[in-house]
């Protein structure tokens, strides 16, 4: 089984969670906090998928200014979202492998795309 979906605009970057854990870690929750509530919005419709996944993420960037890291770290975000909204059963070590498929830039259309699946690669 797969499922695909796409969260349009830009996720939060590591330094920006970073920058508000600086100023205040309540802040840095919140951030967080909305950031899932926001991904939650986009998989409404997904299946379940109760044993192991795959999940690959295409980040679409408006630009080049953030290293790609610092862009992928937004999958922690979408991770949690999906466990959240028990789509995926954890995003641990055994049932989650997450992959960084493809980076691009598209300043008319950022944003990223999920692909789960539960076809072993």
């Amino acid at each position: 089984m797969e499922y695909r979906f796409e969260i349009p605009g830009t996720l939060p970057t590591l330094n920006e969670y970073v920058n508000r854990e600086r100023t205040n870690r309540f802040s840095a929750a919140s951030l967080k906090r909305k950031t899932q509530d926001y991904i939650r919005a986009f998989i409404l419709d997904a299946p379940k998928f109760p044993g192991q996944v795959t999940v690959w993420f295409d980040w679409i960037r408006p630009d080049m200014r953030s290293d790609k890291d610092n862009v992928a770290f937004a999958k922690k975000f979408v991770l949690d979202a999906l466990q959240e909204a028990g789509v995926i059963t954890k995003d641990s070590w055994k049932l989650c492998t997450p992959y960084d498929r493809k980076f691009a830039v598209n300043k008319s259309n950022p944003r990223t795309v999920v692909l789960i699946t539960d076809e072993d690669f």
